[in-house]
């Protein structure tokens, strides 16, 4: 498998194509959080050395460290020697990826999810490795965004909880909290997709053309990345690893229920930006026939005028022309000959007069 650059790690939408593009610099600062969970609850810390690390594995129910930005190879080393990685594990967990995916091996799973950054407008997809060990979570970030906040909070609410059932249940919390920014995803499309349509039923125009071509564009893009999420879940659930207890697999099924009812209201999404092309080559129509009834309405009006006008321009003797109100004879019969024509054509539903 081919390594990208740790800039791919997040991948910001162009403002013209919408085409995803690497947005993080060659480098960025290290971070680390370190989560170690036990019966008296939940210990945080920001820094650790790796001999630390591995007496809290030992003494602890488990630890779960988050790890973002660059990391250097003396920490991989480091990294190495204490989960006793191979070269090819240690290569998926170091590099970002392009697609979700899910590796098993003898001494621990592997698992990568493309997750959403939402702030006030989806504006980049993020990858998150995960490796889960004996006893040990790690979780690989590029970006410095706060993912996992909350399940932060749940190990400090419930602390015994996690404690009494291991590090795949944890795994389970965080696979959920991505899934979760799907669904905050969905929220905004929707209330997006129905401002759209608002705006098609008013007066559809090019700009409301554009917002249509972008929404299909990012339903689009989204639902190739949830569908590889459902994927990784179905062969989690049917892991024969020991890490995988029989109470994860039941949590990770629902959390591939819960995939699957976001892949549905995806594809729901897709359909409705469909829907509202449709809606708006109604409107576009509607309004170019309402134009063109308008302009016949008008030369329709304008025709007996121009009849009588070609009558009386005609080169031949006419008693009216030389009577003293001759002209405002024929400009009252214009009038009235085309006053009687559109109260004809009001008179028989022809046209609507709003």
């Amino acid at each position: 498998m081919k390594e990208l650059p740790f800039g791919h790690g997040r991948m910001a939408f162009s403002q013209e194509t919408l085409a995803l593009e690497p947005c993080l610099p060659e480098t960025l600062e290290l971070r680390t959080k370190l989560h170690c969970m036990d019966q008296d609850g939940l210990a945080e810390a920001g820094f650790f050395d790796f001999e630390d690390l591995a007496v809290k594995r030992a003494e602890k129910d488990f630890v779960w460290l988050h790890l973002s930005g660059s990391l250097g190879d003396e920490f991989w080393k480091h990294m190495s020697d204490f989960l006793d990685l191979t070269d090819e594990q240690k290569k998926l967990l170091r590099g970002p990826h392009k697609d979700s995916f899910y590796e098993d091996f003898h001494n621990g799973i592997f698992w990568t999810l493309a997750r959403p950054s939402i702030t006030e407008k989806v504006d980049a997809i993020e990858s998150i490795n995960f490796f889960m060990a004996e006893k040990v979570l790690i979780t690989r970030q590029f970006s410095h965004d706060s993912a996992f906040t909350m399940v932060s909070h749940k190990l400090q609410e419930k602390g015994p909880y996690f404690a009494n059932n291991g590090v795949d249940i944890l795994a389970t919390e965080l696979i959920q909290d991505v899934i979760n920014s799907y669904v905050e995803l969905l929220k905004l499309g929707g209330t997006r997709l129905e401002e759209i349509q608002n705006k098609i039923i008013l007066k559809p125009g090019k700009e409301e053309l554009e917002l249509i071509n972008r929404a299909q564009q990012l339903i689009w893009i989204f639902l190739n990345q949830v569908w590889p999420i459902e994927t990784v879940l179905l062969a989690l659930e049917r892991s024969q690893n020991p890490l995988m207890s029989e109470k994860g697999k039941i949590q990770i099924g629902y959390r591939k229920d819960e995939a699957a009812a976001v892949i549905r209201l995806f594809e729901t999404y897709r359909a409705m930006s469909y829907n509202l092309m449709d809606v708006y080559v109604s409107g576009l129509s509607l309004r170019t026939n309402k134009t063109t009834t308008i302009l016949t309405m008008i030369a329709t009006l304008f025709l007996p005028p121009s009849l009588i006008a070609g009558i009386y321009g005609m080169n031949f003797a006419i008693p009216e022309v030389h009577a003293a109100f001759g002209y405002y004879f024929c400009l009252l019969l214009m009038f009235c000959v085309s006053g009687s024509l559109l109260f004809w054509l009001k008179y028989n539903g022809h046209i609507e007069l709003e």
